[in-house]
């Protein structure tokens, strides 16, 4: 059981306080006084079992428990991609309404419609910038990409902004990325310092502990994250050991000279990419 059916059961809303769990508890169960199993079919077994799982106390869930081993044996496909635990996928995927769900979906589906239909020559490298950022011209900074990186032809430049303060607008950008990393499409991602810290929880950027000798960066600069390892009873997540997952290049003339504006600018490497020495020695490029 999760969040999600626990509130279904209890027929509470999301925003659920406390204090309605406890009162639409108590309805419930002297209902239950009289009866086995409501019209829903479920018993007072079922009730007490959301209650626990809502008020934060404790409870073993072995069919559920056998459940999230096996999936976790054998995660999906977006799991495997993003190199993500699949509960936590699962359970980002559960809160998200229907609409966004089916929004990525048409997303996905568009991004390889235009890719297999318009006759173009295929990115040889490829930039995300997404967060709170912007850029007036992005030709400049595809021309930047070319000389840091000789031999690159067609760099992929995108600006996935999440400027608005609407949440819908944010959700269908955090998907639109989900999408591109599942499509394997990406190598280096610049973000703000937030959007950073909210991927690297995700696991979606390459540690960079092991290879700090190679890269000689000052110490200042590199910007640590913590992937969520986890989950309380009451959903909270649990961090893992903190790692170097970034490294600021807020003050580069990378950033400056082609006119990005972010207020902290985060580079990191997908940890998915298939271009992995390119994205070092563009990484490597932003020392100066």
């Amino acid at each position: 059981m999760n969040r999600k059916q626990a509130l279904e059961i209890l027929e509470l809303s999301p925003e659920a306080t406390t204090d309605d769990v406890s009162k639409r508890y108590g309805i419930l169960t002297r209902k239950f006084r009289d009866i086995k199993t409501d019209d829903r079919g479920y018993t007072i077994t079922d009730i007490t079992r959301a209650y626990n799982l809502l008020m934060g106390i404790t409870y073993i869930d072995k069919q559920e428990q056998e459940r999230q081993k096996k999936l976790r044996e054998n995660p999906p496909f977006l799991a495997r991609i993003l190199k993500v635990d699949p509960i936590k996928l699962e359970n980002f995927f559960n809160y998200y309404s229907l609409h966004m769900l089916v929004g990525l979906i048409a997303i996905v589906i568009t991004f390889f419609s235009i890719r297999s239909c318009v006759n173009q020559i295929p990115a040889d490298f490829s930039i995300i910038f997404h967060g709170r950022v912007f850029c007036e011209d992005q030709v400049p900074v595809e021309n930047d990409v070319k000389e840091r990186l000789p031999g690159i032809e067609a760099p992929s430049i995108q600006f996935l902004s999440s400027v608005s303060e609407d949440p819908q607008y944010q959700y269908a950008t955090q998907m639109k990325f989900v999408a591109m990393i599942a499509a394997q499409e990406l190598d280096v991602a610049i973000m703000d310092k937030e959007t950073f810290e909210f991927y690297a929880g995700q696991g979606v950027f390459l540690p960079l502990d092991d290879i700090l000798d190679k890269l000689g960066f000052p110490e200042e600069r590199y910007v640590i994250g913590q992937e969520n390892i986890g989950e309380t009873e009451n959903m909270q997540p649990i961090k893992g050991p903190e790692q170097i997952f970034g490294i600021d290049i807020t003050d580069n003339s990378f950033i400056n000279d082609n006119k990005i504006y972010i207020e902290e600018a985060i580079v990191a490497i997908v940890r998915n990419t298939q271009k992995m020495d390119r994205a070092m020695e563009l990484v490597l490029s932003f020392k100066n």
